[in-house]
């Protein structure tokens, strides 16, 4: 399948108009919170002021609506504003602004704020959108109106890596979209239409970059204040019937197409409920996926056809069990007896395939409870990380499947594996970490990231400073560690070594060994540094 033209074109600009979005108020640590309570009221009243700043400009944000617990002021002129009479020890700070969002990776709605920082001027740095704009034409240059256009986004946690939905927009009468998202990654993927009203044409899904592109990176990378233009031409033919015949009739069964060039859509085929189906497909190449899920063992089935200019018969999807791999929970001999008994549940155990075409939960597989109070995941055939969280006092010392170790070389799922378990071994024998962290050379609350350098379940542990500077953590797995402190949350993939070569004159190493209290004083990344 040919690949869509991509035009680029870049625009930097102070103000991106778009739809109102909730600002995260970078500079500040951004949690999210509940409303004050009124127990948290403060007999003596107090002004809380500050200033809406552009961070890439750096110049004043005007008639920026900002919110302290149920009040609201506009920011003046000078992007000022301030709360007078304020009697509530501590608040919920919230800004709104047209064209402007957070610059993070997710999108926050407040910040929590203690009595002393409420005390200080704040400074409340929010970001120009950047804009995603294109057309959609079919290859003669009609414009192709009413197709779904998304804007997916890596997002990286404890748990791994998901992709998500930023900004989702329809095609407009001249097959041209627009959609304002935060500076980031991205790719842009249009939705298959099998029956253009327009054209009675199929509308074959588009992928920017694709498995095809000259971009050497999967992903579009796109600045705050930034435009980037495509135009896409997604192939658009006529629609061939294929008959599909299924070894099994029982469960019901989903199918979906991934094309040549990378996009997967799923396909609505027509069953005789006997175990043929046909299909409707354009003529091309495709990786047809079936699953059906049966409530004992789900089963799947792959295979890949080129659908020629006419009719096609004859094709067979033969299912097979998806593998279960039990899952074992291993305590290590030199843990001690004054910790209560870990579980496998409380270790948030997943498996990550790296496929961004997973759907919303990207590409994680979490652990399956069965029928016989085991444990197991449902893998299908591919290669995949583990990752675990929140083990509570405990960690993961090593998992082996066989003879393979799986913290350092993955796991690889064969078709018709299964039986063999992956085998989690814990221990509670950790150690603990401590100092101080400053921002401008004053003591801060901040945000502590700690990224293993040796094999670990963990991407990275994060911890955050008081708001004298002080930090502690216990129940830290003994090992080798890089360690950032950042003004406000930082996520990132942290697993690739590039992400913090840019700050590599705050990057720290650290080593922790068991029953040990080691310390270490940060420097905090100012968010100014990280202009997106």
């Amino acid at each position: 399948m040919s690949p869509a033209r991509i035009v680029p074109r870049f625009r930097q600009c102070g103000l991106v108009p778009s739809s109102v979005l909730l600002a995260g108020l970078c500079g500040l640590p951004v949690v999210a919170q509940g409303p004050v309570p009124s127990s948290a009221n403060s007999s003596t009243p107090s002004t809380v002021s500050g200033q809406v700043i552009n961070g890439v400009t750096g110049l004043p944000v005007t008639r920026a609506l900002v919110r302290l617990n149920d009040r609201a002021r506009l920011t003046d002129h000078d992007g000022k504003f301030e709360f007078d009479q304020n009697v509530e020890a501590s608040g919920n700070v919230m800004v709104i602004k047209p064209g402007f969002s957070s610059g993070g990776d997710s999108p926050t709605s407040n910040i929590y704020l203690q009595a002393n920082q409420l005390a200080a001027p704040l400074r409340l740095l929010v970001y120009p959108e950047a804009l995603l704009t294109g057309t959609m034409l079919a290859p003669d240059g009609t414009p192709l109106p009413g197709i779904l256009v998304s804007a997916r986004r890596s997002v990286y946690d404890e748990s791994g890596h998901k992709v998500l939905n930023a900004e989702q927009t329809q095609t407009d009468s001249h097959g041209s979209f627009r959609m304002p998202v935060p500076a980031g990654s991205y790719r842009i993927e249009t939705q298959y239409v099998a029956k253009d009203p327009g054209t009675g044409l199929a509308v074959l899904p588009v992928v920017v970059p694709d498995e095809n592109s000259s971009n050497t990176s999967d992903e579009i990378q796109i600045r705050s204040g930034e435009e980037q233009h495509f135009e896409l031409r997604p192939v658009v033919r006529s629609t061939h019937r294929v008959a599909v015949t299924m070894d099994r009739t029982i469960g019901s069964v989903r199918i979906s197409a991934r094309a040549s060039n990378g996009s997967t859509f799923q396909i609505n085929p027509t069953s005789n409920g006997s175990g043929e189906a046909t299909i409707d497909l354009a003529r091309g190449t495709y990786t047809l996926l079936a699953r059906r899920n049966n409530s004992e063992s789900p089963e799947e089935a792959e295979t890949t056809i080129n659908v020629p200019d006419h009719d096609l018969a004859g094709v067979v999807l033969r299912f097979s069990p998806i593998p279960s791999i039990p899952v074992e929970l291993l305590i290590d001999r030199s843990s001690t007896s004054d910790n209560s008994q870990p579980s496998l549940p409380q270790f948030n155990l997943v498996l990550d395939s790296g496929n961004s075409d997973s759907g919303q939960d990207g590409s994680i597989i979490r652990l399956s409870s069965m029928s016989n109070h085991a444990y197991s995941f449902i893998a299908s055939p591919g290669s995949y990380h583990l990752y675990a969280h929140d083990s509570g006092g405990w960690y993961i010392k090593s998992v082996s499947n066989g003879a393979s170790d799986v913290l350092q070389q993955g796991l690889i799922v064969a078709p018709g594996a299964g039986g063999m378990p992956l085998q989690v071994m814990v221990s509670n024998q950790t150690g603990s970490l401590q100092g101080t962290v400053k921002l401008n050379g004053i003591p801060s609350s901040c945000w502590i990231y700690l990224i293993p350098t040796t094999p670990s379940a963990e991407p990275f542990f994060v911890v955050r400073s008081n708001s004298e500077g002080a930090y502690s953590t216990t129940h830290l797995p003994p090992g080798s560690y890089q360690a950032i402190a950042f003004e406000s949350p930082h996520s990132a993939n942290y697993r690739d070594p590039s992400v913090l070569e840019p700050l590599t004159a705050s990057v720290h190493s650290i080593t922790v060994n068991a029953g040990d209290k080691a310390t270490l004083d940060l420097d905090a990344v100012l968010n100014s540094e990280l202009v997106p």
